[in-house]
């Protein structure tokens, strides 16, 4: 028997490619930031496939904002870390 529904990995895959049009119009910059967002969402491909009733860009902006979340978690981490050493060192007086 044949496959109904399209994987979930190849529905992303198609919705990445209708976006190319638009990638192409980005800055330099922008352009780097996008491909990282849609780095986010195949790396997190696992999960998308749990909700294959869904429609792509749910889990899509899903996992994008967890990796967003996860750069953000990362950095406030190390913005701590620096506080804590320039505390240490008597540079910075947190009270």
């Amino acid at each position: 028997m044949g496959r109904t529904v399209p994987t979930w990995r190849g529905r992303v895959e198609q919705e990445i490619e209708r976006l190319v049009p638009y990638r192409r119009a980005l800055s330099l910059d922008d352009c780097c930031n996008f491909d990282m967002m849609l780095h986010d969402v195949r790396a997190r491909r696992a999960a998308g496939g749990m909700l294959p009733a869904q429609e792509e860009w749910k889990p899509m902006f899903l996992s994008m904002l967890l990796g967003a979340h996860q750069r953000i978690r990362v950095l406030e981490g190390r913005l701590e870390e620096l506080e804590r050493q320039l505390t240490d060192a008597g540079v910075l007086d947190v009270r």
